[in-house]
Order: structure tokens, then C-alpha cells, then sequence
């Protein structure tokens, strides 16, 4: 028995995904090979997202409600149509505010903050509990952790390929501060999902915030701040770097799996779409 760091009572851990795993197996589902590959370690398979003992069976259940409900009503949907818009109420903000704890309490627990420094590291506790009691229903509203959500798509640019890539396959998740504000980044196929921790200015966090009640997500274009925006540049060219650590004998393997997928059904592939010219 250990404590559940939500509801942070002595019970029996079940294995929780950090980012929830119906959008690994989407990912798998949808790749030409059928698998998967992580930045940091290119020339291994991976089968499933990190997952740790972490919440109570309670919890859990909790938040796969929130996770059904998001699953079904606007990642899918959007993975097929890239278009529309999404009502939603509170089951939105409940969803978002669940991963974002879990990222931020994964980072803070397993001393992934060394680049913070002291005085912003002191936020984040504060900010863990605000998300902590907003999802067990003590608080109305997450406070200064409100949601942000944006609908990603490629750019017109084709010849940026890799890029394009990350906006539509690339999973990652991340706890960043430029020393005057701090954020939580979590990247996961077609969406960018944001939480500030702490900030020196609303400015470029205003127009992708999700509201707590009811509303309308849609694709639109978003004003964000320069450093998000770097740390989307960033994340290519991770993912460039890794491909290029790809030794000859995986990318063998990969090239024979890839071959043994039928041309007609390869372009329809997520990621044939990510890297082929528009008009394809």
C-alpha cells in the first residue's frame, strides 16, 4: 500500500499512464510499421507510454470518465476530419487539468525541475494542489492553472516535413520556466495541451484557454508566446536529431515493414500525409 498522489490517501496503486494510453494505441494503430519509437532511444520498439504506480483504483476510474469522454467526443473526431467544432462542458477542463497533474506531479516527484530555480520551484506544489483540488470537486474552477487546448494541423510549408511530423505524430510532455514563467507542455498527436504554472503576463495565454463550463473548441489560429512557440521548433528537431541516431540495421527493419504495407493504404497513413505534398 502507498499514497494515491491525488486523492493522497494509503491504498493499493494501480499502474497509471501519464499520458493516457488510448492515444499511444492510436499512434501504434495508425503507423505504417504498426510500432512505435521514442526521441531518446530511436533504435528500440516501444509497446506502450511511461506508466507508474501512481493513483488509487478510485482515481483512476475518475479520471477515465474524463478520458472516455474526451476519447470519443473530440480526439477521434478530429484524427478523421481535422475540421469542426467540438461542444463541450465541464468534462473538457476536467480531462485537461488531469493530465496536466499528472505531468507536473510525475516532474516535481521524480526530480525532473532542475533547471528551475528556487524561488519558481516554489509554485509548483502550489500549483499540484490547485489541480488536486479541482479534480476531486473541492474547488469550482482550477485557478491560475487554466487549461489550454489547440487543434494542430500541418503547415502549407511541405518542404518542412519533419516539422509537419511533429505537429500531427509527435508525443511528448514537458514542465519548462524561462526564469519569469513557468508552464506545463504536453504534445500528443493533433493537440497541444498548456497549463501555466506560474507567469509574469497573460499575454499569448489568453485565446486557447478552455473554459471551465460549457463551450466550443474549434481549429483556429492562436496567439501563443515566442517560447512556446521555440519549444514547438524544439521538439522537431528532437525528433530530426533522433531519426538521424536510427542505426542501418533498424532502419532496415523498419524499411522492410513499411514495404510490406500496400502503396494505396501507405498515403493514407498519418504520417505519409504529414510529409507528402498538399495535394496528395
Amino acid at each position: 500500500m502507498s499514497i494515491c498522489k491525488l486523492c493522497e490517501e494509503e491504498k493499493n496503486l494501480e499502474l497509471s499512464h501519464i499520458i493516457p494510453k488510448f492515444i499511444f494505441r492510436h499512434l501504434k494503430k495508425t503507423s505504417p510499421t504498426g510500432h512505435m519509437r521514442s526521441t531518446d532511444n530511436p533504435n528500440k520498439s516501444m509497446q506502450d507510454g511511461l506508466k507508474l504506480p501512481f493513483l488509487c483504483g478510485d482515481c483512476e476510474d475518475l479520471f477515465s470518465v474524463w478520458e472516455t469522454k474526451f476519447a470519443n467526443e473530440i480526439f477521434f473526431k478530429y484524427q478523421e476530419t481535422r475540421e469542426g467544432n467540438f461542444s463541450h462542458d465541464m468534462w473538457l477542463t476536467k480531462y485537461l487539468a488531469s493530465v496536466s497533474f499528472r505531468v507536473l506531479t510525475y516532474a516535481y516527484y521524480e526530480g525532473k525541475l532542475g533547471h528551475f530555480d528556487e524561488k519558481m520551484l516554489r509554485y509548483v506544489p502550489v500549483a499540484i494542489n490547485r489541480l488536486r483540488k479541482y479534480l476531486l470537486g473541492k474547488s469550482p474552477n482550477p485557478g491560475d492553472q487554466r487549461q489550454l487546448l489547440l487543434l494542430l494541423d500541418k503547415t502549407d510549408d511541405s518542404s518542412n516535413s519533419i516539422f509537419n511530423m511533429y505537429l500531427v505524430r509527435g508525443i511528448e510532455h514537458d514542465v519548462l520556466t524561462t526564469g519569469a514563467d513557468s508552464f506545463i507542455y504536453i504534445k500528443y498527436l493533433n493537440f497541444l495541451q498548456l497549463c501555466p504554472i506560474k507567469l509574469s503576463s497573460t499575454k499569448g495565454w489568453r485565446t486557447a484557454r478552455i473554459s471551465p463550463n460549457k463551450g466550443i473548441l474549434s481549429a483556429k489560429n492562436h496567439e501563443l508566446p515566442d517560447y512556446v512557440s521555440e519549444r514547438l521548433t524544439r521538439g522537431a528537431k528532437n525528433l530530426e536529431e533522433s531519426r538521424n541516431k536510427i542505426s542501418d540495421k533498424q532502419a532496415s527493419v523498419i524499411l522492410k515493414r513499411v514495404s510490406n504495407v500496400p502503396s494505396e493504404k501507405l498515403v493514407e497513413t498519418p504520417i505519409a500525409k504529414a510529409i507528402l505534398d498538399n495535394e496528395i
